[in-house]
């Protein structure tokens, strides 16, 4: 949203320096300023995370076997004390100690469960002493199902009564575990705390996360729930996928999927395992859904859910102006390095930055002016966002760094029942240092509900808040998926049939009967164990006729074979199916006999026309002769081929001929292509039947594209491989209708799908030479230019690109064509021809070598084009450079801030006089920018040389000294006059470190 920005003579809403400024909001804090804490009670019962449980062991000192206490269930699983006595052989005497261990799921014969945890042994002291503790942490799993000390305490010690551990030969044990979800044990989330959690499809915790707690936020729930989707693409929609998953998270026993929703992002596989920003990543999400909402009855939830109000000030110190601008936010970014809570990064936040020295505040016409700078909170949401800081850059490594520092409450969602402890303190950050384990669960953003508001956030979402039309919606997937599920299940029962009929062989002008492709050709899905005649029913049924018969040529009366047997094991089939003539419903398709007779499909070839056109199929005696089936007369002359595959066709030359001798390799199927053989063939491009299918066979769709226009379609153009260049650059000027000779033409990079390098006029090869060698499927591509001049003249001369800067230091791109043997002299002298020079200017031209918004030289006139090695400016030289003398010099100019490396901006050249007051020569580098008195206070002068700069200051009266601009190095980079001052265009430097989120529908 704009924020509006004000300038005012007024101060009452902006602090004092020093003055304390207070957030306002509904956070409940206790007198020591941190947050109060409520009692939090953890229901005991087995799928709890911790517990405590002793076991005492009587006549200890007749301790022989373990002894083991009763079970402790924690998260579903048995948890034991095993005490035991240890004896090892120090010396010559042995060695008794107390062994103390935990044991975990002991008696399972499960191999596949595992479960860490961490536990507190304690052996207790009963005279009221202090007891002997010892810590561990262990990944219990089948083969370490128990863990702990063999020398807990030394058995003589544990003994001694003075102690105070034993009393009445008896010891007590006990355990404090603290254990996490476990693996391997079936756990219903659904059951133990009544919600499911969402699965991880890589790298998408903070996803995860954040949905969590968008859909806990139950006002926004019942907002997308009402989010009008029902025409929506159900693989592109995010809010329809959004609202899917509330739906399933509300609804589902086990674990939702977030595959859908990340697809409708426009993510790949790879997306979902990238590390993103949470905050990006919300920031996206909200806008689209947000956008959905517009002009519905949900419209601006998001921003009386998210949105707070901030105020950001500028107060000069020494006059009475400020700057306030009022702006909304929907998160706030903290600082935690070296902060204990909340509260200290807040602080942080909202501490007054103290505007003096170089970084001075522009104050319009009040100049500069040292101010202090900060923002107020004026209010804060419902619901608070704050993001915490945890990485930060570091250079050294040239990587990010995680901040464990820890100290504040936040509300977190789990799908297993918890302690505020394990919640808060386990996930703020920190490391217990006992044991050395840093926690890996940091929170990185924290959700606060206004006190006041939390009825309102959290307001019960009942079945009646979900629209019946996104029921429907849902469900009806549910279903489909379901069925296509089934239909994978049982996938290895079926096969495939693939009916086509003659409707599609008519009007094609390829190889074969029909283009494989764009035919309609029809599936049916059958079970593999049915009978042929039971199928050939099914298909009668289905395609409304009544007698059919397959190109294998079995009837479908009476056989009772199994269809797979009958397509020779194929799991996908096609046939031929023949069908009755519409102008003949009533009349029963001929017999066909498989022995004796073979099935033949006939087109003819007009090479007036240069078209093949089918006319029909024939069951025929294998001994019929040919002629005679053609239906021609003894005075027509005819040419017979047989069509055998792709660019080989070859002819029929007797037809006196019977079928099985006159073609090779008879068999049903068969295609014969005939012509007439009477006529001038001189006068057709393609004669014969074999020429057609030859052009045919070289035959290439080729798509040109404007290597000029990003991302430009092209248009397609069907041309023959064997065409020479010139052919190709014919057909496709007459497509543009321009000349030939006014195009360039480039290779395609396959790999990258961009133009490679240019060819030139006089390329020799074929079209099937400059296509690259395409993927399956993949376009076979060329790109091209329109030219100014003709390519033959281009090609002996060298394509120039330069920078053209005017008199008010505009830049301009400037291209020009040169021979590659001219000189820069003579490559100023066709700029000055191509561009429109001031009647009060020199009218010469320059060629200055730059390098880092720097000059290093003019180049000479008389240096030839093919020495220059990068982009050069031109400029036109001005009226007072065109003679300098004895006494003069000219100085290059460049601009930079703060650091030599940060320079900027179009550099250039004035003349100064040695012994030159400083004061004349700020004046011309204000007259060359075109700057008033106020704007060149902001500036900075310095002589930078040999890499560092030397500020000049005026007070002292400096004077231009020849030497100050005199190189010291024989090469290397002369002396410049440098402007320090801000760079208003600069554009920001992104250190990004994290893949950008995109939602790209």
């Amino acid at each position: 949203m704009p924020a509006a920005v004000t300038d005012t003579q007024k101060s009452e809403s902006v602090p004092a320096e020093g003055e304390e400024v207070t957030m306002n909001g509904d956070i409940k804090v206790g007198e020591d300023g941190q947050e109060e804490e409520e009692d939090d009670t953890l229901v005991e019962d087995d799928s709890r995370s911790e517990a405590t449980f002793r076991h005492v062991v009587q006549s200890i000192s007749k301790l022989k076997d373990t002894s083991l206490s009763t079970p402790c269930i924690v998260r579903n699983l048995p948890w034991k004390i095993m005490a035991m006595l240890r004896t090892t052989q120090s010396g010559d005497r042995p060695s008794k100690s107390l062994g103390f261990f935990l044991q975990c799921n002991g008696e399972s014969e499960s191999q596949s469960w595992s479960c860490q945890a961490t536990a507190e042994l304690r052996l207790i002291n009963q005279s009221g002493g202090q007891d002997h503790v010892r810590k561990i942490m262990h990944l219990f799993y089948f083969k370490e199902n128990d863990w702990g000390f063999s020398h807990f305490l030394s058995w003589n010690e544990m003994l001694d009564e003075e102690k105070g551990f034993v009393k009445d030969d008896t010891i007590i044990l006990e355990a404090h575990v603290t254990a996490d979800a476990p693996h391997g044990v079936s756990w219903d989330s659904k059951k133990l705390t009544g919600h499911v959690g969402l699965k991880n499809q890589g790298a998408t915790c903070y996803m995860n996360s954040l949905l969590q707690c968008l859909f806990f936020t139950n006002k926004l729930r019942k907002a997308v729930y009402l989010m009008p989707t029902e025409n929506d693409d159900s693989s592109r929609s995010v809010p329809l996928a959004l609202q899917r998953v509330f739906y399933e998270l509300q609804h589902s026993d086990k674990p939702v999927s977030t595959k859908k929703l990340t697809k409708s992002f426009g993510w790949e596989t790879l997306d979902s395992f990238m590390q993103h920003d949470v905050q990006e990543f919300c920031r996206v999400l909200l806008d689209n859904i947000e956008s959905k909402m517009k002009s519905t009855c949900v419209e601006g939830i998001i921003p009386k859910v998210f949105e707070g109000k901030m105020i950001s000030y500028i107060k000069c110190k020494h006059i009475n102006y400020e700057s306030i601008r009022s702006e909304p936010f929907y998160d706030v970014q903290l600082n935690i390095k070296g902060k204990k809570n909340v509260y200290e990064s807040f602080k942080d936040y909202i501490a007054t930055e103290k505007l003096e020295g170089e970084n001075k505040y522009d104050a319009g016409d009040n100049g500069l002016q040292e101010a202090a700078k900060g923002v107020i909170f004026t209010r804060f949401p419902p619901l608070l966002h704050l993001q915490l800081m945890r990485f930060q850059y570091d250079p050294h490594t040239d990587s990010n760094i995680k901040i464990n520092d820890s100290g504040a409450n936040l509300m977190t969602m789990l799908c297993s029942r918890c302690t505020k402890k394990e919640a808060i303190d386990n996930n703020f950050g920190g490391h217990d240092e006992e044991l050395m384990v840093r926690n890996c669960t940091n929170a990185y953003m924290l959700v606060y509900i206004r006190d006041s508001c939390k009825h309102d956030i959290l307001q019960a979402v009942s079945e009646n808040d979900i629209p019946e039309t996104l029921k429907k919606t849902l469900m009806e997937e549910k279903r489909l998926e379901a069925q296509r599920r089934k239909e994978r299940n049982e996938a290895h029962l079926y096969m495939t049939i693939q009916v086509i009929t003659e409707d599609d062989f008519y009007g094609y002008q390829g190889n074969d009967l029909y283009d494989g492709d764009r035919a309609h050709v029809k599936d049916f899905r059958v079970l593999k164990k049915a009978r042929y005649a039971e199928v050939m029913e099914m298909l009668a049924q289905a395609i409304a006729v009544e007698w059919i018969k397959s190109e294998s040529g079995h009837s479908h009366r009476g056989l009772t074979r199994r269809i797979l047997e009958v397509a020779d094991g194929e799991n996908v089939w096609k046939i031929f199916l023949e069908t009755q003539e519409a102008e003949s419903p009533n009349n029963p398709l001929k017999a066909f006999d498989k022995e004796t007779d073979v099935l033949l499909f006939l087109k003819y070839y007009d090479p007036a026309i240069k078209q093949i056109a089918y006319v029909g199929h024939v069951y025929l005696p294998i001994r019929t002769k040919i002629r005679k089936k053609a239906g021609f007369s003894d005075k027509v002359t005819l040419a017979l081929y047989e069509e055998v595959k792709p660019n080989l066709t070859e002819r029929i030359e007797d037809l006196s001929m019977q079928l099985d001798k006159g073609l090779e390799e008879l068999m049903d199927g068969d295609i014969i292509v005939f012509q007439r053989d009477d006529l001038e063939f001189d006068q057709f491009e393609l004669p014969t039947v074999k020429d057609y299918f030859r052009n045919l066979f070289y035959r290439v769709d080729v798509t040109f594209c404007d290597k000029n226009i990003p991302g430009d379609p092209g248009f397609t153009l069907v041309l023959s491989q064997k065409m020479f260049y010139n052919q190709v650059s014919k057909a496709v000027a007459q497509h543009l209708n321009t000349d030939p000779m006014l195009l360039q033409f480039f290779r395609s990079q396959g790999h990258k799908d961009s133009p490679g390098n240019p060819l030139r006029c006089t390329f020799e090869g074929t079209l099937r030479e400059l296509l690259s060698p395409a993927r399956p499927r993949q376009l076979k591509k060329l790109y091209y230019q329109k030219l100014n001049i003709k390519i033959d003249e281009l090609e002996i001369k060298k394509q120039f690109k330069c920078v053209w800067v005017n008199s008010k230091l505009k830049e301009e791109d400037l291209v020009l064509y040169p021979n590659r043997t001219d000189t820069v002299q003579q490559l100023l002298d066709a700029a000055a021809r191509s561009l429109q020079l001031s009647d009060r200017g020199s009218g010469k031209l320059r060629l200055l070598d730059l390098t880092s918004n720097k000059i290093l030289s003019q180049i000479p006139g008389e240096a030839f084009i093919e020495s220059l090695k990068h982009l050069n400016n031109q400029d036109e030289v001005p009226m007072d450079q065109l003679s300098i003398g004895a006494d003069e010099i000219l100085v290059p100019v460049a601009h930079f801030q703060k650091e030599l490396f940060n320079t900027f901006g179009t550099p250039f050249y004035i003349k100064v006089k040695i012994d030159e007051p400083f004061t004349d020569v700020k004046d011309k580098v204000r007259q060359q920018l075109d700057i008033s008195e106020k704007e060149m206070e902001k500036i900075k002068f310095a002589i930078v040389a040999m890499g560092r700069q030397r500020y000049i200051n005026e007070e002292d009266g400096y004077q231009v000294k020849l030497v100050d601009f005199q190189s010291q190095l024989p090469t290397g980079h002369p002396p410049w006059l440098g402007l320090d001052h801000i760079n208003k265009n600069k554009r920001a430097r992104i250190y990004s470190y994290e893949k950008p989120v995109k939602i790209l529908n």
